[in-house]
């Protein structure tokens, strides 16, 4: 693995040009009709070899020959239905996010240094070039597949790059103004892992708690800013709102922070997949 490590921008070198709720537009939240589901389910009929007439063919006895957890063709619907307002849920909640992010990075005042961007740059690359080598996959391979040329996939890895390496100082900015802190007892609270216990104990081992620190500060930043937002609805008409400032709110046990001293540099990468993704990189 490469000694490289991301390089994080000085957040005293930009600034935002404003700290309230971001305002975002969302598209309504789209609905499952009764024609919806009657075209998921003749499209299920079809895809297993079967032939019906008409969808009024599929009736109770039909389920109950068909599945075992279900009795009646209306707990069929019902359950295209879930399923449906669930991924479109999912889909909003990853929408949201993006838009935020976005709204952030339009308030963001600053320029990236050119020599720490082409670092970053080949930091990722070499990260991927890794990733793909322990997927047995080429860069060939890898560019056919995703219909990329070389030059195309430089642009995509600076297009990329930049837009973390900015996100990441706005979140940072944000951060401090709103006072956010995360505790050693709260990391894996926004930092995802399976098994919470073992990834405290390897942090520790290798020396990046601070450095977990800052990755769970930048996703509850962001969770703020998300939960926050001043959603309008596409195409709904404009309505004045007052101005509302963000909260600047610290937690009594948020202060109660563990610290450890004395731990040798280490570094943070984000895997670039969504703004989100932060990954501690062992040595």
């Amino acid at each position: 693995m490469s000694d490289k490590q991301i390089i994080d921008l000085d957040p005293k070198q930009f600034k935002m040009n404003d700290y309230d709720n971001v305002r975002i537009t969302m598209p309504a939240k789209p609905a499952m009709t009764a024609d919806d589901i009657d075209a998921q389910l003749f499209q299920y009929v079809v895809s297993g070899g079967k032939k019906i007439k008409s969808i009024a063919d599929l009736d109770d006895d039909w389920v109950k020959a068909n599945f075992d957890m279900y009795e009646t063709i209306d707990e069929v619907r019902q359950a295209i239905k879930d399923q449906y307002d669930h991924d479109v849920e999912f889909e909003m909640s990853d929408l949201k996010f993006r838009v935020c992010c976005d709204a952030l990075l339009a308030r963001l005042e600053g320029e990236v240094p050119e020599d720490i961007l082409a670092h970053n740059i080949e930091v990722v690359r070499e990260g991927n070039a890794e990733r793909l080598k322990e997927m047995h996959i080429s860069m060939e391979q890898y560019l056919r597949e995703e219909h990329l040329t070389p030059e195309q996939y430089d642009q995509k890895l600076r297009d990329e790059t930049l837009y973390q390496m900015r996100l990441n100082v706005a979140i940072d900015i944000m951060a401090d103004v709103l006072g956010m802190q995360v505790g050693n007892h709260q990391l894996t609270e926004y930092l995802s892992t399976p098994d919470p216990e073992a990834f405290i104990a390897e942090i520790r081992e290798k020396g990046q708690v601070e450095n977990a620190r800052r990755a769970a500060v930048r996703v509850k930043t962001m969770r703020r800013v998300v939960d926050t937002a001043i959603v309008k609805e596409e195409g709904a008409p404009e309505e004045p709102e007052p101005k509302k400032k963000m909260p600047v709110i610290v937690d009594e046990d948020e202060l109660d922070m563990i610290t450890i001293d004395n731990m040798p540099p280490t570094q943070i990468r984000d895997d670039g997949a969504t703004p989100s993704g932060f990954r501690i990189i062992s040595e």
